[in-house]
């Protein structure tokens, strides 16, 4: 009696949850009628057949056929199991190579030119169901009712979808915000303040600039949401899956995509008050392009050593440029106020790694310390790269029969294309694997040669960041990142000298280099790390 595993699926919150009970029953049914012994049930609710990504149940089914745990999977159609054609097509081989059939309630046993058919259909009919439910949404905002999410400063009418009305509190908020950003006040100053007087933000726990400023492509954020001047703009952005991850992202349309409809019952701020925080953006934007953009040694590298966030460059005093904790600056929830000249930081990195790397024995200890896990390194590249030249090759000799029977008219062309696609997207997988694990090197020589350039440079580098206005060239700052990996600023109160602790990368962690003293480096499971120092 051949052992039968049971599949099923609905697409989303708004089908009944009973639909999975429902179709588990008509499998079970089928699966008597034909003599097969039910040993699994596997289901996902509420989930998209247009990837295979993010789908337990199927995920569960696939490691259940490794192990061979049946002999033929059972589903009430094809497109229960995927509403793709390149996953159908490649769920169906796999199956077949390990000698299970798929049976559907709806078609019977499943061959080869069954699934390439049913992929094909249930594409389409998942792609018009998109442009059904879009022609829809776009009915809905036609007649002045709100076909996207919910903004900050309304609420949804209960039993009537898509209406929205204002929320005054909120209301007195967004004019607030408007009125404060037109005086002249930065959005990260407005966060601050909203932030201070506990103001509930429209999402997560604080309010932020991103929050204020939003996106000049995309008009979204509170200053461009041009629903506060009583216009309802949909069809802004469109959603898109990556088929190598399942991810959905958005991505920005075209203008003339971009349904706007006049809604004045759902005004906020006056007409000119819009206006005018519209043309201070723009003209804030301008300036944004035109300011110039340097990258310094250090840039990416700070880190607050208060809240673990960023820091970021702030307006420069007679005494140079400075940076400040970018949490800080954005929404006022870190309590490090300080200023930072980043000249005087850099120049304490830079004497620190000088004293640090002019003794030899730091140099000796960290490099045998990474050549140990350079060895296991070159041993899982090995591995790796193995194994994915087998299976580029597997798929290359795929690729080859399924054209050949395409030639010989064994298959249709829209077969052959359902089989193609999945065989392609792996040869592709496994080329990239191989040109991201590369060649194994010599380990000896790897990394001393970076620790040797290091200290070859670092004068170099500390002569050019102790001139003015002076900036390394990328052949040096490169080495210079293979070893440090972040420089963190502690907090210290003003007036007193800097607190900065190095920590330094290998390019995997890796342990072993006792430390003798508070200014010692350590190899940790963070990696290279300068204790801290002050100065």
């Amino acid at each position: 009696m051949k052992r039968a595993a049971l599949y099923a699926r609905y697409s989303t919150d708004l089908q009944n949850d009973k639909s999975v009970e429902d179709q588990i029953s008509l499998c079970k049914t089928y699966a008597e009628r034909q003599g097969f012994k039910v040993t699994g049930e596997y289901f996902d609710r509420a989930k998209s057949g247009a990837s295979m990504f993010g789908r337990p149940g199927l995920a569960d089914l696939m490691q259940a056929a490794e192990r061979c745990d049946f002999d033929v999977l059972v589903s009430e159609a094809p497109d229960r199991i995927s509403r793709d054609m390149a996953d159908l097509a490649h769920l169906h081989k796999t199956l077949k190579f390990r000698g299970i059939a798929i049976n559907c309630v709806n078609g019977g046993e499943m061959d080869t030119i069954a699934i390439g058919m049913h992929g094909i259909v249930g594409q389409m009919q998942r792609e018009e169901g998109a442009r059904k439910v879009k022609r829809g949404m776009i009915g809905v905002v036609r007649s002045g009712r709100n076909a996207g999410g919910k903004a900050y400063g309304y609420q949804p009418v209960p039993g009537k979808p898509g209406e929205l009305v204002i929320v005054e509190d909120e209301a007195s908020v967004v004019r607030r915000i408007f009125d404060l950003y037109l005086a002249g006040i930065s959005p990260r100053t407005i966060a601050g303040i909203l932030n201070r007087e506990a103001v509930t933000a429209p999402r997560g726990r604080q309010w932020n600039a991103s929050t204020i400023n939003g996106s000049h492509q995309r008009n979204n954020g509170i200053l461009r949401n041009s629903i506060y001047a009583g216009k309802i703009m949909w069809n802004r952005v469109r959603m898109v899956k990556d088929p190598a991850t399942g991810k959905r992202l958005s991505r920005a349309n075209e203008q003339d995509q971009v349904e706007t409809i006049d809604a004045p019952h759902l005004k906020i701020v006056a007409d000119e008050l819009f206006e005018a925080v519209q043309r201070r953006k723009a003209a804030t934007a301008k300036m944004a392009q035109r300011a110039p953009r340097s990258r310094r040694l250090l840039s990416g590298l700070l880190r607050c050593g208060a809240c673990g966030g960023g820091m970021v460059m702030i307006g420069p005093d007679r005494s140079g440029r400075r940076i400040q904790c970018s949490d800080h600056r954005e929404s006022g929830v870190c309590q490090n106020t300080r200023r930072y000249y980043l000249d005087r930081i850099e120049a304490l990195v830079m004497n620190r790694l000088r004293s640090i790397f002019s003794d030899t024995s730091y140099i000796e200890s960290y490099v045998q310390a990474y050549q140990e896990e350079q060895k296991k390194l070159r041993s899982s590249a090995l591995r790796d790269r193995a194994s994915a030249t087998r299976l580029l090759e597997e798929a290359k000799a795929e690729i080859t029969k399924v054209i050949s029977l395409m030639a010989k008219e064994l298959i249709g062309e829209d077969e052959g294309v359902a089989l193609l696609a999945p065989l392609r997207q792996q040869r592709d997988a496994q080329k990239a694997i191989l040109e991201a694990v590369e060649e194994p090197t010599n380990v000896i020589e790897l990394q001393p040669k970076a620790v040797n350039r290091f200290r070859e440079n670092i004068e170099s580098l500390a002569q050019i960041i102790a001139r003015e206005g002076a900036e390394p060239s990328p052949e040096l700052v490169a080495p210079f990142r293979e070893i440090v990996a972040a420089v963190v600023v502690h907090q210290t109160e003003n007036g007193q000298p800097y607190d900065i602790g190095i920590k330094g990368c290998c390019q995997t962690p890796v342990s072993g280099i006792p430390v003798n003293s508070r200014h010692s480096p350590s190899i940790s499971g963070k990696g290279l790390q300068f204790k801290g120092f002050q100065g």
